[in-house]
């Protein structure tokens, strides 16, 4: 690569990477209502919210890499167009074909970059992600200690605190469990904390009273204790054998599955996601070509290309809603597959010959019209 490319290439970076931040922290702004819900409902920290946040941005960037990429191809081809810089790139010889390779050389490192999100860094996330929201829910010492709130253990099991006390102690505490409901219990104490017992989760509470009610004969049974411990972890029983979603799974699990998640999942599922997957990254070089054929194919208009622009980013949009739509269609009919790759690729062939029309007309031979004879 010239001078003159390596000049194409930094200014196609520099407004890559800008419109990549800008429209990260855009979608970012509207996943952290989601995320910050999850960390208030479990009186969890400010560095767990960065956390979150940090996880879901490997699983944004394949959506906003390509976009991106096509904004600046777009932004800067347009600038230099604007700037006569392009008029003059094409008087001195160069071709539009010549002038596009600066960006399809990002554009290569973009779809790599993509593959390498799709395929492993964003299921990775998403593991993650979800992993946490998980261990959160389960995390006794943060579900329980919301002091002046209900809270539901389990089906039927609620517990109370009416206030933390020091070391984090719990005070006022009442737990009422109807799992059975001919035979309710009411535990109520004064204190209690939560202790780790070789990884199982204890309440050890002080000073309280058991109640018993047998609803068949109305008797009431209570017991007062000054320490009483409860096995939270029986109490709420062994936790739920989740099946992971297609978005976690690696890609030898979605092309080999495990008989436990195809009980759960269909193949059509699966594929569905193996081929987004596959798909997706290719958009940043339809984006990419889009933009290229927008501004360098025909004549230049140094008063803009408004029309031409507003066209390519409507044909971006399209594109992107419709190849994010596929997913659906394609786990109800795996055969829609093709019609996913064929959507992401059309507009490759259309663009590189739409940037190579000049050339090729360059090579037609010329036709002269014979002089008509004179008038005698």
């Amino acid at each position: 690569m010239n001078r003159l490319g390596f000049y194409l290439f930094r200014q196609l970076l520099i407004a890559f990477v800008f419109a990549s931040v800008a429209v990260t922290f855009v979608v970012l702004f509207t996943q952290s209502f989601r995320l910050l819900s999850i960390v208030i409902e479990n009186a969890s920290t400010t560095w767990m919210f960065l956390y979150l946040m940090a996880l879901t941005i490997p699983a944004l960037l394949p959506l906003i890499l390509p976009i991106s990429l096509g904004v600046a191809v777009i932004f800067i081809y347009n600038k230099l167009a604007i700037d006569s810089e392009l008029v003059v790139m094409r008087a001195a010889g160069i071709s539009p074909m010549r002038q596009a390779l600066p960006a399809l050389a990002l554009t290569g490192m973009v779809v790599i970059g993509c593959y390498a999100l799709t395929l492993s860094l964003a299921p990775a996330a998403n593991r993650g992600l979800v992993g946490i929201e998980y261990a959160l829910r389960d995390n006794y010492s943060i579900f329980l200690a919301r002091p002046g709130n209900f809270n539901d253990i389990t089906n039927g099991l609620t517990f109370y605190a009416r206030a933390r006390g020091p070391h984090g102690s719990l005070q006022g505490i009442l737990m009422h469990d109807v799992r059975k409901p001919e035979r309710p219990v009411t535990i109520m104490a004064d204190s209690g904390q939560i202790v780790d017992k070789n990884g199982r989760h204890e309440l050890v509470v002080f000073n309280g009273r058991r109640q018993e009610m047998d609803t068949k004969t109305g008797q009431l049974s209570q017991i007062a204790f000054d320490q009483y411990v409860l096995d939270l972890d029986s109490l709420r029983g062994p936790p739920a054998d989740r099946i992971p979603d297609p978005r976690e799974e690696t890609l030898g699990q979605l092309l080999y599955p495990s008989p436990r998640i195809l009980a759960a999942r269909t193949h059509g599922q699966l594929m569905a996601e193996l081929h987004q997957r596959l798909a997706s990254p290719l958009l940043a070089l339809s984006y990419a070509l889009i933009g290229l054929a927008t501004i360098l194919a025909g004549e230049f208009n140094r008063r803009g290309m408004s029309r031409r622009i507003l066209v390519a980013t409507a044909t971006i949009v399209t594109l992107q809603a419709i190849a994010m739509s596929m997913n659906s269609l394609i786990a109800g009919s795996p055969w829609l597959a093709f019609a996913l790759y064929l959507l992401v690729l059309v507009p490759v062939p259309v663009c590189l010959a739409l940037l190579n029309a000049e050339r090729v007309r360059s090579l037609l031979p010329h036709t002269t019209r014979l002089a008509e004879p004179a008038a005698p």
